[in-house]
């Protein structure tokens, strides 16, 4: 029996779940009732019924829990509470998914032990703005389930609206979801940080707009180039050991946390780019990234006068 023969309910239409109705109405799917948690509404919602937790086990034979990762076991566990003794005529098996890049199937253990069909579909993708099928088109979905029955209906469920589907094994979600956060969030943060430091030397707020085409251009050489080495240029990757000691010389006085972070990542760096490089430009540049000093590791004689400060207010 295919995803036709279900009737949806989406309980805990937040972002992400608001964002699965535009796609599930999109792809012509039922949707039989929005469930409310806490105090979820959307526009998007309004014109379906609102029903409780509990009585969407009674609406529909789909549930899709976008609900907060530590919350998905206790609204499975109520839904099991709920589910009716027999199923309408002609219903289908019924269904639970969940959306947490990190969150075991297990999750859904109560409705599993129902007889429930578990599974999970993570889209990798951000939901920062306005809910939109668009959202998930073509977007790649990772498939986690405990049969290959529910793999298979969980592929044909996110090709229906839209995305790629993959299957990840359960045990290996924590490393995937790892991969999305660095790849993701913490990019937001350093970016973040890049501003910061970009507004400073230019003594106005325009540091993302300066930075733009740097990150426009490097995020598509990056994606086009198939291997991340690839794309890296700067001090790094040109073993330019000078400009790496200024910069450490100056966050180490200004700023010691973003230092150790120029540091860490300045490592990764130099390891796609060691092929290119001497070993003597390797050698240098691991003493200088992996010293807790000033940033003079491995250099003698006098030093340059150390530039200005750009923070006037002192470190930030």
């Amino acid at each position: 029996m295919n995803v036709d023969a279900y009737r949806f309910c989406v309980i805990g239409p937040g972002r992400l779940g608001s964002t699965v109705l535009a796609g599930l109405r999109e792809a012509d799917l039922t949707v039989a009732a929005v469930g409310v948690h806490a105090d979820d509404d959307t526009d998007l919602a309004a014109s379906l019924p609102h029903v409780r937790v509990r009585d969407a086990a009674l609406e529909a034979d789909a549930w899709w829990l976008a609900v907060p990762d530590d919350e998905i076991y206790g609204v499975a566990g109520r839904l099991a509470g709920a589910l009716p003794a027999t199923r309408r005529p002609g219903a289908p098996q019924p269904l639970a998914i969940h959306s947490s890049g990190l969150g075991s199937v297990h999750l859904l253990k109560p409705l599993h032990e129902q007889g429930v069909r578990t599974l999970c579909l993570h889209p990798l993708q951000t939901f920062a703005g306005e809910p939109r099928a668009e959202l998930l088109r073509d977007v790649p979905c990772a498939v986690t389930a405990l049969e290959e029955r529910d793999l298979l209906l969980g592929e044909e469920l996110a090709g229906r609206l839209g995305m790629r589907p993959f299957r990840l094994e359960d045990d290996q979600k924590t490393l995937y979801h790892l991969a999305a956060v660095v790849g993701c969030n913490l990019l937001v943060a350093l970016e973040s940080e890049a501003k910061r430091l970009m507004d400073e030397a230019t003594a106005e707020s325009r540091g993302l707009d300066h930075l733009s085409v740097l990150l426009e251009t490097t995020m598509r050489n990056l994606l086009q180039g198939g291997e991340p080495a690839s794309a890296l240029t700067g001090p790094v990757a040109r073993g330019d050991v000078g400009t790496v000691r200024a910069h450490l010389r100056l966050l180490d006085r200004e700023s010691p946390r973003l230092a150790q972070t120029y540091r860490a990542l300045s490592l990764e760096a130099l390891a796609l780019a060691a092929p290119r490089l001497d070993d003597g430009q390797v050698e240098t540049l691991q003493a200088l990234l992996r010293t807790g000093g000033a940033g003079d590791a491995g250099r003698s004689g006098p030093q340059p006068p150390s530039p200005p400060s750009p923070w006037a207010g002192g470190q930030p």
